[in-house]
């Protein structure tokens, strides 16, 4: 098998390969350092062709002359420094896709201004541009105010105009998966061939972890009874014991990748292309209103429902225990079994109650 450009492996004391990208000379004097791939070889192969095919798009926008040297001082010069720097290259892969999206947009739209005139009124027009849409802009607004802090703690700028901005009002997501929901999407999974699908479906409502995590799962985290898992958001590492209806799953997926989660041709998904079949697979069970991300704060609901403790339920999930309290209100909504259960315990609670304020007076 012919290995990546700029792909290597270096050996470490005990045997473990690390595999890196590590961009030639020339890639270097445009800004590209060495990175880290992950542990799993066909994982590590495939980040590396996606750092090659983001390396030959930049140096065809040079051919073209789209990707000149920017004009220093401006919003486009500031962008091209940051998305050099450690602080943006160490974010974890789905943040920095993230904010690569998010800075190029800001790039088209502040690009060609100086950064002396990016003002908070700048800023504010931004914000009430993107009403519409108040997730995308309260995001987009955050890292511009990562990139003006970036500019003052390097010494490029002098002011952060977007540090003191309130984020657009959002009501917090609070869709859960019912049942019926559930049946109907394994349904359309073996209807229209997607057995990975359904075993990713699994692996999120059973071990409550974010989709990106589920589908870098690889057959060494599972030792036949937990599932090993370092969140690649926080870092967490984790260790979830596996449910039996999980287990029989797993037994019964063929072992064709390294990674779990292998596509119908035994490669590992891409997320973009498993989140497009997702809905395919959505539209073709008539499912509205979640998303496969509300797999994460169905499964808290549903350990909730079950009479776990917050502890138990962030020992699954990764939160920390001081914070998972405090979010526990936007990923568990107030749902009718909930209250049913609240309701029992205090029929149960004042019904020994009374029956032992009646034995006290019978005792007189």
């Amino acid at each position: 098998m012919k290995l990546p450009r700029h792909f290597s492996v270096k050996g470490r004391p005990g045997g473990k390969r690390l595999h890196y990208w590590s961009p030639s000379p020339s890639l270097r004097r445009l800004g590209f350092r060495d990175r880290r791939l992950s542990d799993d070889p066909a994982i590590a192969i495939r980040e590396a062709e996606e750092l090659n095919a983001e390396a030959d798009r930049y140096r065809v926008d040079i051919a073209r002359g789209r990707a000149g040297a920017p004009t220093p001082g401006t919003v486009r010069w500031l962008i091209r420094l940051y998305k050099s720097h450690d602080d943006f290259l160490e974010l974890a892969e789905r943040t920095r896709q993230d904010y690569d999206r998010h800075l190029g947009i800001l790039d088209d739209l502040l690009g060609d201004e100086r950064l002396d005139d990016i003002t908070p009124r700048v800023v504010q027009a931004l914000k009430r541009a993107g009403a519409g849409t108040p997730w995308q802009t309260n995001y987009r607004i955050r890292v511009l105010r990562l990139l003006f802090s970036f500019g003052v703690r390097e010494g490029h700028c002098d002011h952060n105009p977007a540090r003191a901005f309130r984020q657009l009002r959002t009501r917090p997501r609070q869709a859960v998966w019912t049942h019926q929901q559930e049946r109907r999407f394994l349904e359309a999974c073996g209807r229209l061939g997607r057995p990975s699908v359904r075993l990713a479906y699994l692996l999120a409502v059973w071990t409550a972890q974010r989709v990106g995590d589920v589908l870098r799962m690889t057959w060494s985290d599972y030792d036949g009874e937990v599932l090993h898992v370092r969140q690649a958001k926080t870092g967490t590492y984790l260790q979830i014991p596996v449910a039996g209806p999980l287990r029989v799953a797993l037994e019964r997926a063929p072992r064709t990748c390294p990674v779990i989660v292998a596509d119908e041709r035994g490669r590992p998904w891409h997320a973009d292309h498993f989140r497009h079949t997702v809905r395919r697979i959505m539209r073709e069970a008539g499912i509205e209103g979640v998303r496969f991300s509300d797999l994460r704060r169905t499964a808290v609901v549903r350990l909730a429902e079950a009479g776990c403790t917050v502890p138990e339920i962030a020992s699954i999930t990764g939160h920390r225990i001081d914070y998972c309290q405090r979010i526990i209100d936007t990923y568990l909504p107030r749902t009718r079994r909930l209250a049913e259960a609240a309701v029992l315990k205090l029929e149960n609670r004042a019904g020994t109650e009374v029956g032992n304020a009646g034995r006290k007076r019978r005792k007189r």
